[in-house]
């Protein structure tokens, strides 16, 4: 042998560069067509390619027009509507990605919109290329109108060489859509901390009975010196935080759902109803049941 070269991937970076494809498609809206959910279990960006619309999440109300995208990350609730007036037409990705995915960092930063680099016919050309795993007939024009694709609308994809050709290139759009934002070296060679992958691992894992000694068993540290790096971090311990996680989540089930408080309880890492219950009330003042009556009952200014 004369000579090799071989690249590889540091595994921290491997691990935090999974993405994975849930769906990807493209729509244009009716005059004040709306849509929300409380939460998806995956993470949402959608591409504004014409017109515009309104975008409700965290209690803010962002306008949002052609040429940008807004993101809405894994777990958390959204609404978006278009203009009355200049109805959107945009393109979505849905997609698996940890949450502290150095891609969605260095894109989204601490926002949730971002004003777009790359030419929107490109971006369309992007999206057609991954929807045309099904139909390759999207892949030979240049944009899209649902009353040229008359049939099916939702087609599921089941061979795996479509499932990977899909992924390949949703990889391939996020390769170019990094490039052209800005300066690409700002995108970190960044050390993460372990307090940054203890609160990742809560973040993500908030639903289960969880222990800060099994999070700080798992990162090789003694769970004094994880509390302590935590707090440094984050102004508060892992235990406050994961405690506050959980019910900020509890918080907006009880509001947002009619749930019972047996299921709400479970679903943030309480297997036993009545320790959720004491926890909320020493938390927020108010039993589970008394807070969604005060909120149902127009108090929620004052929650």
């Amino acid at each position: 042998m004369i000579g090799n070269r071989d690249i590889f991937l540091d595994r921290i970076n491997l691990n935090n560069l999974s993405f994975h494809l849930n769906h990807c498609g493209m729509q244009e809206c009716e005059a004040g067509y709306e849509y929300g959910f409380p939460m998806k279990p995956y993470h949402l960006i959608h591409f504004v390619l014409e017109g515009e619309g309104y975008l409700e999440q965290d209690k803010k109300i962002s306008h949002i027009k052609a040429g940008q995208a807004f993101y809405i990350p894994a777990g958390s609730p959204a609404k978006y509507h278009a203009s009355s007036v200049n109805p959107w037409r945009y393109g979505w990705i849905g997609f698996y990605a940890n949450s502290q995915n150095p891609f969605l960092r260095y894109l989204f930063k601490d926002s949730t919109i971002l004003d777009l680099s790359l030419p929107l016919p490109e971006i369309e050309k992007y999206l057609l290329t991954i929807m045309s795993v099904t139909d390759q007939r999207l892949s030979q024009i240049k944009k899209y109108q649902e009353s040229d694709f008359t049939g099916e609308q939702f087609v599921s994809i089941h061979k795996l060489s479509e499932s990977l050709a899909a992924n390949s290139r949703m990889l391939d759009f996020f390769s170019v859509l990094i490039q052209t934002q800005s300066d690409e070296n700002s995108i970190n060679e960044e050390k993460i901390s372990p307090a940054l992958l203890a609160k990742t691992f809560m973040d993500e894992n908030y639903q289960m009975p969880v222990k800060i000694r099994e999070i700080a068993e798992s990162l090789h540290l003694h769970p004094k010196y994880l509390s302590a790096v935590f707090k440094k971090e984050y102004g508060q311990t892992p235990k406050e935080y994961l405690c506050s996680l959980r019910m900020s989540q509890a918080s907006m089930l009880l509001s947002l759902t009619e749930h019972p408080v047996s299921v709400i309880s479970e679903s943030v890492g309480y297997p036993n109803p009545l320790q959720f219950s004491a926890k909320f009330k020493s938390y927020y003042g108010l039993s589970p049941r008394e807070y969604r009556k005060a909120y149902r009952s127009g108090g929620k200014g004052s929650l």
